[in-house]
């Protein structure tokens, strides 16, 4: 992790959405095929590029949602980013 990192919405939500993003690489590394983003990371670069993998995303999400106010869509928006990074970016 970074040294100098900005929590474009706080702390406290950078730590539930990489916490979310996290479950859903293991779950991915787990049920997964062999196709996707999270797998080809991790053949590539191991444990210590899902590790990066991880806070890229949630940094790229956090950005992507700056000031946004959650109410009940959270859980939606995130599965739909962690989907389309996993799967359309190949």
């Amino acid at each position: 992790m970074k040294t100098n990192k900005e929590f474009p919405n706080g702390f406290e939500l950078w730590i539930e959405t990489y916490h979310e993003i996290s479950k859903y690489i293991a779950m991915q590394l787990i049920d997964e095929d062999g196709e996707g983003q999270i797998s080809v990371r991790h053949d590539e670069q191991g444990t210590g590029g899902i590790y990066e993998l991880a806070e890229e995303w949630t940094d790229e999400f956090e950005l992507l949602n700056k000031g946004v106010m959650w109410e009940s869509n959270y859980f939606e928006s995130i599965d739909k980013f962690l989907y389309e990074k996993n799967f359309n970016n190949q």
